[in-house]
């Protein structure tokens, strides 16, 4: 037992004393051996009573060799090269423009009116609003675009060497997005033309702009596709102003708010597009931005600095804001291509070629039309006085008109205007027997006279057709967005078979043998009464539910 109780105090003491010489030598910090077997810091700091900062230099070496050699990324290096010649060359002919608007400061804050106190209404406060330019000649002209200056009270351009100019608007155009400034200043570095025509999908670009106000950004992307219009998630840069002329070069260079009006350049310094807008759910880059294409640019800069208005191409027809699809199927077309008229202006060329509604032009002037959007852009830039081949598409057959192209009015849509509508009669309750099984059941219509047409605004430009009086809820018709006071000029029910509506004697004729599993296009106007702001027209497809 004694020699056991001496075994177990030698065991106690050896356990203790191992203990306490762990502890000690935790209390030092740790050297570690780098990699390059270089020895510990023997200047650190042992006493514990004073707090050491760590070396920590000598805790890992910093590594300041390459990954890879310059062999290896020859070709890199020289891509990252000329990228930074390239953008040097051109930034130059960046410029950034102030625009001083008028605002209300009355104005509505999250959706509800609010009023500044010791601020009298109609007071209206000056503020700036930032945008980007380039400079298109040495003399001082820059273009930007439209809605960047407009409603400004006075613009002001910054040039990258810091210098400053009150710009004088020479010109602008809404339709294209276009304006033109002018600076008093010579000498300026200009940005060379690039051929927008000429360039294709995959291709890399730079966009140059000052985005947040944040002067002379740069980002980089390629062209994503061309002929694009604007979808209608559309935000940012253009705001409220939509062109009427949209032939969009899209990108994944990033464009922000400020980057409107800024250049779109290619590999070679040549300016291919000036930025305009973006399409994005978050007010900010989603790799999805728009430039409108150099060529027409510039073909509106030149006419814009040289005549100081633009002269457009013009046939006279009006295009439909809404085509459904299953249209052109039941209309007897091959495909949807083409552009299919809604309406055709009384004396203008189209009508002096026997043109109708419902005829789908397919090619103009040798051009192949495969959009609303790329028709319009087309006949736009036709010359004045040119006679053009038009092919289009009656009823299914082929047909060709040669049409002497006129100039586009100053306002078009003035020329349609028609006083407010009087008070239309009331709504008649509508009848308690069961509808018919047809996609027209619940729609009651009147002819067209004069006195319908004052009640229901309708427009001068239609000439034939039944006004809409009622249109029962959640019917086929109601569904699609038919309205009371809308004007049905056509209706097709057979394949390629149109019946225009001289009275409601037709329609009803048409509704009297119309079968339950037909289906129906109509070519509808909005009236005034069906929406003051909405005076388009549309094609319609009413198609029976499917069982």
């Amino acid at each position: 037992m004694k020699r056991l109780a001496i075994l177990l105090c030698t065991a106690v003491l050896a356990v203790t004393a191992l203990l306490f010489g762990c502890g000690r030598t935790s209390t030092a910090p740790k050297q570690t051996q780098v990699a390059n077997d270089e020895p510990p810091d023997s200047t650190a700091d042992t006493d514990s009573s004073t707090p050491s900062t760590p070396d920590y230099g000598s805790v890992f070496k910093v590594n300041t060799h390459p990954l890879l050699n310059d062999a290896d990324v020859s070709l890199l290096e020289q891509i990252d090269r000329e990228n930074t010649h390239v953008v040097a060359a051109a930034a130059s002919s960046l410029v950034r423009i102030t625009s001083y608007m008028q605002v209300d400061p009355h104005s509505q804050l999250l959706g509800f009116p609010f009023h500044i106190p010791g601020v009298p209404h109609g007071i209206k406060t000056v503020v700036p609003s930032y945008g980007s330019g380039v400079i298109i000649s040495r003399d001082g002209f820059v273009v930007t675009n439209y809605h960047v200056i407009h409603d400004a009270r006075n613009v002001e351009v910054e040039l990258g060497d810091q210098r400053s100019f009150t710009a004088h608007i020479l010109a602008s155009d809404p339709d294209s997005d276009i304006a033109v400034l002018k600076i008093d200043a010579a000498g300026l570095p200009a940005l060379p033309w690039g051929n927008s025509d000429k360039i294709q999908v995959g291709q890399q670009v730079f966009a140059l702009g000052n985005p947040f106000n944040l002067d002379t950004s740069v980002s980089k992307g390629i062209v994503s596709g061309v002929g694009r219009n604007l979808p209608d998630v559309e935000s940012g840069a253009g705001g409220d102003i939509r062109p009427q002329y949209e032939d969009y070069i899209q990108t994944d260079a990033a464009i922000n708010v400020g980057n409107s009006g800024g250049a779109l350049i290619d590999i070679h310094g040549r300016l291919i597009g000036i930025n305009a807008a973006i399409a994005s759910f978050t007010q900010g880059s989603e790799g999805v931005g728009f430039s409108i294409p150099s060529n027409l640019v510039r073909t509106t800069v030149e006419q814009l600095i040289k005549n100081g208005r633009l002269s457009r191409g013009y046939l006279g027809v009006r295009l439909p804001v809404r085509v459904d699809d299953g249209v052109p199927e039941q209309l007897g077309l091959d495909s949807d291509r083409g552009a299919l008229l809604a309406g055709v202006q009384r004396s203008s060329p189209a009508d002096q070629a026997k043109l109708r509604p419902v005829d789908c032009i397919v090619e103009v002037d040798g051009h192949k039309i495969d959009s609303l959007p790329q028709f319009r852009l087309i006949v736009a830039q036709i010359p004045v006085g040119k006679e053009v081949v038009v092919n289009y598409i009656r009823s299914g057959e082929p047909h060709t008109a040669t049409i002497r192209i006129g100039e586009l009015p100053k306002d078009v849509d003035g020329a349609l205007s028609t006083p407010p509508p009087d008070a239309p009669p009331p709504t008649v309750a509508l009848s308690s027997q069961p509808l018919p099984s047809h996609v027209l059941a619940g729609v009651d219509v009147t002819d067209l006279s004069d006195k319908t047409r004052r009640q229901y605004g309708v427009d001068d430009f239609v000439t034939a057709g039944v006004v809409v009086t009622n249109v029962q809820a959640g019917t086929a018709a109601d569904q699609k967005g038919l309205l009371r006071g809308d004007v049905i000029e056509i209706a097709c029910v057979q394949r390629g078979a149109l019946k225009t509506m001289i009275n409601s004697a037709d329609y009803d004729g048409i509704t009297k043998d119309l079968k339950s599993d037909q289906p129906v296009v109509l070519l509808v106007h909005h009236g005034k009464l069906s929406g003051p702001e909405d005076r388009s027209s549309n094609f319609l497809y009413l198609a029976p539910e499917s069982k």
